[in-house]
């Protein structure tokens, strides 16, 4: 009996460690890069069916998405590329890049180097089927949700990002800066998924504006399963930080945020651009460590960044704000080893919004939200 009992236990383990071993998990991708695909997806979809597809498909691409697959640290190479010390190992086709871009005048010329060029927009204009089998969307949303699928936002498509994002409100927070462009996110967002606007009179850094936005926010959670993922834009991104800061059952709650065009160096108002690296150094280090966002959850929490560049601001940015203030450091690790903070770049957008439709701009957020509350996203 006793050799019965210890020969079908040893079955059964064998039979979980084969079936966990043989589970097919996603591949960790480059969230960025999935934004920018799923973006030129969309987009195409918008106009598949167009006599004049691939010319309107070209154009608005070219309008209206920003990225180059050798484009990592870019507010460096745009702002100093004879002083960029490219990483080892290199990518494909960098140190061409820097070499250009060190040869042009800061600004518009360099800028176009960057993005509207052939290298910037072939990663855009290709096929995304031709970027292999990891990048299926069918291995990390489910059966039926090719790179077509998504293109249409066909019914597999928004029933797999229904799935993964149930009990989940998109929460979309603005100051007066950005109070046209949240509504009509929100708006779009809230045609696909359960979205939520907060928008606040001001952006003012005080503990009184912070515990009040996180009581806002704590406000859009209805029940215990309830989840939030934020989408911050423009000057309210460093309150929100202070917020999530100030109240650790807010923290709990909060699965993902994208700081969208973020003065993230200093406080709206005080000439953000004028920082010095010292001064913005000294802020994150204050608003931004693991130990005081920990979560009572053990898990790493993705605050993913988009930056926002017009083509001829100087240094790069949005005119007001520069791209190397619109970006988080990866705080240090504690003695303790959590890092409940996973910094992601989720790449650059044009400074004008209205240039993307929103429509492809909230699925194509809904889409890599869905990517990271998943097996496969990047986790540190």
């Amino acid at each position: 009996m006793l050799v019965d009992l210890a020969l079908f236990l040893s079955a059964l383990l064998l039979g979980l460690v084969a079936a966990v071993l043989g589970r097919r998990k996603p591949p960790a991708l480059d969230a960025g890069r999935l934004l920018a695909v799923c973006r030129s997806a969309l987009l195409w979809g918008g106009v598949e069916d167009r006599d004049d597809a691939v010319e309107a498909w070209t154009t608005k691409v070219t309008d209206a998405l920003l990225y180059h697959p050798a484009g990592r640290d870019g507010w460096a190479k745009l702002d100093a590329p004879e002083s960029y010390e490219i990483p080892v190992p290199s990518l494909p086709t960098e140190r061409a890049l820097v070499e250009d871009l060190a040869g042009l005048p800061a600004g518009a010329e360099r800028f176009a180097r960057m993005f509207a060029e052939e290298g910037g927009r072939a990663a855009l204009l290709d096929d995304p089927r031709a970027m292999g089998d990891d990048w299926d969307p069918g291995r990390w949303l489910g059966h039926g949700c090719d790179w077509e699928a998504v293109a249409r936002w066909a019914e597999p498509v928004q029933a797999a990002v229904a799935r993964r994002l149930e009990h989940h409100h998109l929460v979309v927070l603005a100051g007066p800066d950005q109070a046209e462009a949240a509504s009509t996110l929100h708006a779009a967002l809230a045609a696909d998924a359960s979205a939520r606007l907060v928008e606040r009179d001001g952006c003012a850094l005080d503990d009184a504006a912070a515990e009040a936005l996180a009581a806002s926010l704590m406000g859009c959670v209805d029940g215990a399963a309830d989840r939030l993922l934020l989408l911050a834009l423009g000057d309210i991104g460093p309150l929100l930080l202070a917020g999530l800061a100030a109240d650790p059952v807010l923290r709990d709650r909060v699965m993902g945020l994208v700081l969208d065009g973020c003065p993230l160096g200093g406080v709206p108002g005080d000439a953000p651009a004028g920082l010095s690296p010292e001064e913005r150094a000294a802020w994150l280090q204050e608003h931004l460590t693991h130990d005081l966002f920990d979560t009572e959850i053990r898990r790493a929490t993705p605050y993913c960044l988009i930056a926002r560049l017009a083509p001829d601001a100087v240094p790069s940015g949005d005119g007001r704000v520069p791209w190397s203030l619109q970006r988080l450091i990866e705080p240090a690790v504690p003695p303790s080893g959590r890092r409940p903070i996973a910094v992601m770049d989720l790449g650059v957008a044009p400074a004008e919004r209205a240039l993307l439709d929103p429509t492809v701009e909230a699925r194509s957020l809904l889409l890599t939200m869905a990517f990271l509350l998943g097996e496969g996203a990047p986790r540190p």
